[in-house]
């Protein structure tokens, strides 16, 4: 199947770029018809810009580092017309991949991304030089990084990076084994003055070339459907040419603002209201969707509508709050703290159940020995039922820290974060077989829980011994702490219904 797609984007603004006095200046970003084709731009910062990833060392340049840090402003950011930060990488770090699988349970919503086709917990990302927690979600759905905890980065809104840095190589020795494809560390933005926002809207115009339109059945003399020659398990369509989808509505209001604390500090304000329409660019199921207890021809076939499967993108509604400080205590010593706060929901599907499927099948009308069969098959929904999926994602973040100068040249950062990620299930319109009639429709299907503390000490000395570059020294201590909690659901949504039938029902 072959796609053509055009992401219409219908405006893409940043109509408040404040200056310092009180005076406005308009800023558009210009249209974006394809967001995925957007090459990368020639990078904006200089070689000899500092980097602070992957280096102990307050000199190390993009120039002189000996691992390839890819270094992301500003601007390049905007200029991708994307407002995810996942997208953002995607589109400007050809190491980087985003995958958007469908019909993967919490994987729909909460997507895993890879660096170097390593999996996402051997992804390193880090705010402001910090650890960030990682989602509660753990892929275990035939998806890539199954088995794995990723951090959810589309939390983290564009407007709220200032720039980007992406170490492309190995850092376990300095950061740990979580580390190994590489390190992300994200810069939010620490002006304390001027602002922007965004609003951006959009949506798919797609062509699906290989997969006709379905407008009905061919019939024999007899006015029944005609099996495929090849495969007597799909029926043969009558087709009207490709199908053209128009879907996938969205839209992003964003805002950041700059504020100033007295003369010696700052506070750095991003918020952020995401929502997405579902996309869906599934074929037609042409199974014979109906039970058949005799050979006569069931004629809802005729017209059952067969684009019942869906694969595509969630409904989503999203929102994030961002903030970045900073005190000057004195010429050598600072007070920093950053924090965030957010929400996602999303509602994606599972896989068609037919009619004439076991889980559709209403076995408390068979008595205890009574093998099933077609001719003693009682439905359970007449015509079978599709499983929504329904995510709720909260997540707060918060750090705070000191940092300065000790004297003879060493230098300390201290500090401590919490970080606390919950996802929760909702099953809607969907069976358990194994109770029957007695069965719910709506389950509270349980929920994920992951919490992290952790508190750092550093100490950095660099010494002039004569050579090309200074000898770095570092010493420093990390204390962190773990948790994962499941939440268990409605009874019904897990467990075992009185008609349950080993190699049956499930």
């Amino acid at each position: 199947m072959r796609l053509a797609t055009r992401a219409l984007l219908l405006a893409t603004l940043s109509p408040f770029a404040f200056a310092s006095p009180a005076l406005a200046q308009d800023q558009t970003v210009p249209p974006a018809p394809d967001a995925t084709n957007v090459q990368p731009q020639p990078s904006q910062e200089p070689t000899s810009e500092i980097v602070v990833t992957g280096t102990r060392r307050s000199d190390r340049t993009v120039a002189d580092s000996p691992v390839p840090v890819d270094v992301i402003g500003t601007e390049q950011i905007v200029n991708t017309g994307q407002t995810d930060t996942n997208k953002i990488l995607n589109t400007l770090v050809p190491a980087f991949n985003f995958p958007t699988p469908s019909i993967a349970d919490g994987s729909d919503a909460l997507r895993p991304a890879t660096l170097r086709g390593l999996s996402p917990d051997q992804t390193l990302v880090l705010v402001n030089g910090k650890r960030r927690h990682v989602a509660a979600l753990l892929n275990i759905n035939g998806t890539i990084g199954r088995g794995s905890a990723a951090v959810d980065m589309n939390l983290i809104p564009g407007l709220a990076i200032s720039r980007i840095e992406v170490l492309r190589d190995g850092a376990a020795a300095q950061y740990g084994s979580d580390a190994i494809a590489g390190v992300i560390n994200i810069q939010l933005k620490n002006a304390k003055r001027g602002g922007r926002a965004s609003i951006t809207a959009g949506k798919y115009i797609t062509t699906v070339n290989d997969v006709d339109r379905v407008t009905g059945l061919e019939v024999n003399s007899a006015g029944q459907p005609i099996l495929d020659p090849t495969d007597n398990r799909y029926f043969v369509p009558i087709v009207d040419g490709d199908r053209k989808v128009r879907d996938g509505e969205q839209g992003t209001l964003g805002v950041n603002v700059g504020l100033p604390i007295g003369q010696n500090g700052f506070v750095n304000l991003t918020g952020e209201y995401v929502y997405r329409q579902r996309t869906n660019r599934a074929g037609y199921d042409l199974r014979p969707n109906f039970n058949r207890p005799t050979a006569a021809f069931d004629p809802r076939e005729l017209d059952f509508d067969r684009l019942q499967f869906r694969f595509g993108d969630p409904k989503t509604r999203a929102w994030s709050l961002f903030l970045n400080s900073g005190y000057d205590l004195s010429a050598d010593w600072e007070v920093y703290a950053f924090a965030s706060l957010g929400h996602r929901g999303a509602t994606s599907a599972a896989n068609w159940r037919q009619q004439s499927a076991a889980a559709n099948r209403d076995f408390s009308v068979l008595l205890p020995n009574q093998t099933p069969t077609a001719a003693n098959f009682v439905p359970l929904t007449d015509i079978g039922f599709l499983p929504l999926i329904e995510t709720d994602l909260d997540d707060y973040a918060g750090t705070i820290g000191v940092r300065g100068q000790l004297g003879a040249g060493w230098k300390m950062d201290l500090s401590a974060g919490r970080g606390h990620n919950s996802f929760d299930y909702q099953v809607h319109d969907s069976l358990n077989t194994s109770f029957g009639p007695d069965s719910q429709t709506d389950f509270d299907a349980g929920g994920l829980r992951y919490g992290q503390n952790i508190f750092n000490l550093d100490f950095t000395n660099e010494y002039q011994l004569g050579m090309a570059s200074p000898l770095a020294v570092a010493v420093g201590a990390e204390f962190r702490q773990e948790q994962f909690k499941i939440r268990p659901g409605d009874q019904q949504s897990y467990a075992d219904g009185p008609y349950f039938r080993p190699a049956i029902t499930t």
